[in-house]
This record gives C-alpha cells, sequence and structure tokens, in this order.
C-alpha cells in the first residue's frame, strides 16, 4: 500500500476516533441530566430506565469501535496496516476506504460470520 493511501487512513481514523470520544461525552452527560428535574413518577422512571438502557447500549457499540479504530491507528504504527489478521493477505483499499478499522479481507470475514452462525 502506498505511504499516501495509509496516511489518508490515519487521517480517517483520528478523525473516527475524534468523533467518537465526543459522541461518548455528550451521551455521559445527557445520562446524567435525564431524571434530575425534580420527583419523577412512575413514568418519568419507565422512560428513564428505558432511555439509560438505550444509552448504555450505545455505548457499548461505541466502546467497540473505538477499540478497533485504536487498533487499526497502532497497526499503522507498526506498519501492519491493511494486513488481514486471518490470511495475512492484503486488504484491499475499497474496503478500507468503507472501514478503515477492519481487521479481515472480505473472504476472511464471510467465513468467520459463517463459523460464528453455526455455533
Amino acid at each position: 500500500m502506498k505511504a499516501q493511501d495509509v496516511e489518508n487512513f490515519k487521517r480517517k481514523l483520528l478523525e473516527m476516533r475524534r468523533d467518537l470520544l465526543g459522541q461518548v461525552e455528550k451521551k455521559k452527560l445527557y445520562s446524567k441530566e435525564i431524571g434530575e428535574d425534580g420527583i419523577p413518577d412512575s413514568g418519568d422512571v419507565a422512560a428513564y430506565s428505558y432511555s439509560k438502557e438505550v444509552l448504555m447500549g450505545l455505548g457499548e457499540n461505541e466502546r467497540t469501535k473505538l477499540r478497533l479504530v485504536e487498533e487499526a491507528l497502532g497497526k499503522i504504527a507498526e506498519g501492519l496496516y491493511g494486513v488481514c489478521e486471518r490470511c495475512e493477505g492484503q486488504i484491499p483499499p475499497k474496503r478500507l476506504d468503507l472501514l478503515p478499522f477492519t481487521r479481515y479481507c472480505v473472504q476472511c470475514q464471510s467465513q468467520l460470520e459463517t463459523e460464528s452462525a453455526t455455533l
């Protein structure tokens, strides 16, 4: 892969990391604000519980994505970016453009999904 391509992916990953960290902070602030406006009735409690559950679920997805972004940035630093973790082949730039934090080529990702579906 060309050095310029790697640099472009690095910029994209850094931007994703910044956006994810910003979203996580916003959600943390929002979850603290929910229900702080007085004595809640039973409807408020139910809405608060549901909102908190949704926010926690979204937070987990964002943390996973952030972890993958951090791993991809580490691979760039090590010179291993764009290499499939399973077959060690090159991940096509078009795939990296869509998912710059992907760990697998399309074929290996498909195999992994098929294997996990049979479990």
